[in-house]
């Protein structure tokens, strides 16, 4: 039972990421399954307008799950070089901010709907939407998706903490999501709500006249007031939901999966109003469903760099017009420029030919002394770019700005983005100390390559152009690392390829390189450039480019490297099986559970890996190794099989050294393979804590605490604290760690009057001692609210109709005409129209004609006349505001009752209803056909398998 509950916990996605303990012993569905089953779903509904928008078709997966819906929804084949990583990573960001309230905000009432604050539980719902539109108006997409974690956390926790259920109400409450409307029926202070119950099972708690006047109300977590409803845990009964394995209703149904369907459905009306009211395109980015491919350019415009700038030119348009159509086109492209004194802009957009005119219309000009400020053009690529990106920097002079090395660092490590840096500052002497440089001012840049898995290439102006083939091997969304070192003597490296790699490369970086290739027959190639038996050798400057030739390259390779100096080898290709990795910790509260480690590890302490595989079914011998940098073994792992493509790795006494992780294991035919991750992982003995986000109005300032905590280490802990929008004003630089192991400062935040709402900020907060020079870090996210802000959806009245239909449909067509006006609120945008057609041609007749009118109030309105066919059987019509607050417009068509189906009603799945159809009131009765409930194969299996085992 317990393994099974465990798996219940761990279902795809990052619900895997989220995983209550093993000997916790509760049964049930999570959040993590909610939010995933609703992402899904919704996301499905996005991708099949978009195709039908395209006019192409849409084949829904049999399976469902985030692989198969991102290939159907790029319209690719199971054999094309395509990867989910990237999709389920930003789905994982996700959930994980669903899970962190419970570990963060574990008795706060408002965040779970308990104590009977229900208003200011729907404020914080209100408050974190409003967060999720402003982000997506600014673009801040990474902002949005940690917002709608959050909110979804709270919507759901009302279905399963509150009386909802028990009123007999198996549809959302969709005033939640209209804080326009009022929460009637709330009881007060005063109103007696539930039976005392000191038992495990407390059967009819709800008092009888509660019920029966449909007032709602939620339990008492922490201390239950005389004649209220106790939340219930695992020794009390109460009114949650939260877990299986409680009584069934006199109907035979259970609670808990009654809570289950209507907080999946609550979620996907969130989720759909957040699709009507930005569209497909931005939801679909939002979430990673788009080819994952990221170019990201980091580029100096001093003076000097008229070649450099000249290179990026040529390449942009290059890569743009090679991989246009194809699967590996980049869905975004960033631009960083810096320059000193200044930095930026930041140029992100989906557009190529924006890349390509921004890229045209660059300057050179200033720059004056040498060093120029290329941090902090990185720090703003990695706070743009979306997390496991590549970044490559094109400059000829070090960084001046040293000072954000550490924030630099931080956001490497959390971001897990590859830093990969072309120099044309080589210089042509060769140097006698142990360096693969041959310009030690290039050592920052050597130590951001190193940690993040990148590279250090030194050339000339002149052979720059021979050098970025480095940038266009990376366009791929399947880029996976199989081995990469760092050394300093003559050793040989043996790794192995399996048959899915492709374009299988190598890159050794370094000075003084002399190799030898073998491949598993025994057949070797040195170091000469030019074709060979096994690859083509390509040199330039401190770089040598091995691509292996086509053909049967499965099995172990060997490669000896000798050099006098440093150097570095890396081992990619392109595969769609990859995997990701999480340190995870246990937190404790109401809901207790595994949640990530955002920083860096507890050093010297016991610690568990979450690792995902992807591109695979089935997976056998799986092992985890951790690996140093220069290639050995420093800890095997303990791994536990949760179920396909997801495991547990227990580690004994994390290293204090940095490390890679190895995986390896066999798929189901029995050939290995193995895999590496690429950027280094760094345990810690100093761990520093703060509040995961901030909400502030333009104008507002705010102090955060902030906490180090230490293990073994004493005396003076330096503190820096940074971010990308200047609102830091204040921090204790130096605090004293004495013998209780940690010490409390505090950050002083303002946000400037005029910032616009939606803008966000990455507060990096790092810690280092003065005596053993360990460090951590620690991320605060801002986000910038206006606080009055318009929440009132706008409205849809049916003006004119004709909607009889015949039977068949044939030539007959349908019309309506709709007033849609916002009042005196923000203003309407363009109304939305979506429309499924299942089963019938994609060009099926549909016209709409749009005018802008006064309405009887004298306020700009449109009014829609909208036409289709009578074979057109499912029509969404939205209104949506400039504020995102989305109304729907409802009709239906009328078939002939003798000889059709039945009536087909023609309505949006949003929860915003307009004032035609009013759901201000509680209702005690339930739809007779049952809670709507989509769950994906992989659930309902497992609810089988739990129902068998309750029975």
């Amino acid at each position: 039972m317990a393994y099974l509950l465990l798996v219940l916990c761990t279902l795809i996605g990052w619900s895997q990421a989220f995983l209550p303990s093993p000997s916790l012993e509760v049964e049930g569905l999570t959040h993590a399954d909610i939010t995933e089953e609703a992402l899904l779903a919704v996301a499905m509904d996005a991708c099949r307008e978009e195709a039908q928008n395209e006019g192409r078709t849409f084949n829904p997966p049999a399976l469902l799950n985030p692989e198969s819906l991102l290939r159907a929804c790029l319209g690719v084949s199971e054999e094309a070089d395509l990867s989910g990583s990237k999709f389920r990573e930003l789905l994982n960001e996700i959930i994980s901010e669903n899970i962190f309230i419970d570990r963060d905000q574990p008795f706060s009432s408002a965040h779970h709907f308990n104590d009977e604050v229900i208003e200011r539980g729907r404020d914080i719902i209100t408050q974190g939407v409003s967060i999720v539109r402003a982000s997506l108006r600014q673009d801040n997409l990474q902002a949005a998706r940690r917002a709608l974690g959050a909110v979804t956390h709270t919507l759901q926790d009302f279905y399963s903490h509150s009386n909802w259920f028990e009123l007999g109400n198996l549809d959302p409450y969709p005033n939640l999501l209209r804080p326009d409307l009022p929460l009637q029926n709330l009881a007060d202070a005063n109103t007696p709500t539930c039976n005392d119950c000191q038992e495990k099972v407390c059967p009819n708690v709800i008092l009888p006249e509660i019920l029966s006047t449909n007032t709602l109300t939620s339990g008492y977590l922490s201390f239950t007031p005389q004649g209220k409803c106790n939340h219930g845990d695992s020794i009390m009964g109460g009114i949650n939901k939260d877990f299986g394995g409680g009584g069934l209703t006199s109907d035979g149904t259970d609670p808990h999966l009654a809570a289950f369907a209507v907080a999946a459905e609550a979620t996907k009306d969130l989720l759909q109003n957040i699709r009507i009211a930005f569209g497909n395109t931005v939801f679909l980015r939002m979430l990673g469903i788009t080819r994952s491919t990221v170019l990201c350019f980091v580029i100096d415009t001093t003076a000097s760099m008229t070649d450099d700038v000249a290179e990026v030119r040529r390449l942009t348009t290059k890569i743009i017009d090679e991989t246009r159509g194809t699967p590996n086109e980049p869905s975004l492209y960033i631009l960083v420029e810096f320059n000193d004194p200044e930095v930026g802009p930041v140029t992100s957009t989906t557009d190529p030919e924006e890349m390509k005119r921004v890229v045209n219309a660059l300057t050179v000009s200033g720059g004056g002394d040498i060093p120029e400020l290329s941090l902090s053009g990185i720090r703003l690529a990695l706070t743009t770019a979306p997390p496991s990106s590549d970044i490559f920097v094109f400059t000829d002079a070090p960084p001046k700005d040293t000072e954000l090395l550490d924030t630099v660092i931080s956001l490497v490590e959390s971001t897990r983005s590859k830093v990969t840096s072309l120099l044309t500052n080589a210089l042509n002497r060769r140097r006698t100390r142990r360096s693969a440089l041959t310009n030690p001012t290039n050592s920052v840049y050597q130590q951001l390559a190193q940690l993040s898995g990148g590279q250090v290439i030194e050339v000339t102006k002149n052979t720059l152009p021979l050098a970025t083939a480095v940038i266009e091997d990376s366009i791929t969304s399947s880029m996976v690392t199989v081995l990469q070192v760092e050394s300093t003597r003559p050793d040989t490296f043996s790794f192995l390829l399996d048959p899915r790699l492709q374009n299988v490369t190598l890159y050794i970086t370094g000075l003084s390189i002399n190799f030898t290739l073998q491949n598993p027959a025994g057949v070797a190639q040195n170091d000469t450039a030019g074709s060979g038996p096994l690859a083509s050798v390509f040199p330039v400057g401190n770089l040598y480019r091995v691509s292996l030739n086509e053909g049967n390259l499965t099995g172990r390779w060997q490669i000896t490297i000798r050099s006098p100096q440093a150097y570095s080898l890396r081992v990619t290709g392109r595969s769609a099986l990859n995997f990701m990795s999480q340190f995870v910790e246990v937190f404790d509260g109401p809901h207790p559970g595994f949640a990530p480690i955002a920083a860096r590890p507890p050093a010297g302490q016991n610690a568990t890996l979450l690792i995902t595989v992807t591109g695979v079914d089935m997976l056998f011998g799986v092992e985890v190794g951790l690996v140093s940098a220069d290639g050995e073994l420093l800890r095997n792992t303990s791994v536990t099989r949760l179920r396909e493509g997801t495991y547990l790795a227990r580690v004994l006494h994390l290293p204090d050294v940095p490390f890679t992780l190895l995986l390896m294991g066999q798929e189901a035919d029995g050939r290995p393979f193995q895999r590496q991750s690429s950027t280094q992982i760094q345990a810690s003995q100093i761990t520093v804590q703060v509040q995961r986000t901030v909400v502030l109005a333009p104008g507002e300032s705010i102090t955060v605490p902030f906490t180090v905590e230490t293990r073994g280490i004493e005396g003076a802990i330096n503190i820096s604290a940074r971010d990308d929008q200047g609102f830091v004003t204040a921090v204790n630089n130096r605090l004293n760690v004495g013998a209780a192991g940690n010490a409390t400062g505090l950050v002083s935040l303002s946000v400037p009057t005029g910032t616009p709402s939606g803008t966000t900020s990455v507060v990096t907060i790092d810690a280092e001692s003065s005596a053993t020079r360990q460090s951590n870090f620690a991320l605060l996210r801002v986000s910038v609210i206006q606080r009055d802000i318009d929440v009132t959806p706008p409205v849809c009245r049916v003006l004119n109709e004709s909607l009889d239909c015949p039977v068949p449909c044939g030539n007959a067509t349908w019309e309506v005409t709709l007033l849609m006006s916002d009042g005196n609120g923000t203003g309407l945008r363009d109304p939305h129209i979506s429309i499924t057609i299942p089963d019938t041609p994609i060009n099926e007749t549909s016209t709409a004609i749009i005018d802008q009118v006064k309405d009887e109030n004298g306020y700009n309105a449109t009014l829609l006349t909208y036409r289709a066919s009578c074979c057109v059987t499912n029509v969404e019509i939205s209104a949506v505001d400039n504020e995102g607050n989305v109304g729907r417009c409802d009709f239906s068509i009328r078939r002939p009752s003798t000889t059709g189906p039945p009536q087909t009603t023609i309505s949006s799945t949003t929860s915003h209803p307009t004032t035609s159809r009013p759901s201000s009131n509680i209702s005690p009765t339930a739809p007779s056909n049952g809670p709507r409930l989509t769950v994906s194969l992989w659930t309902t299996l497992l609810l089988l398998a739990l129902t068998a085992l309750m029975l």
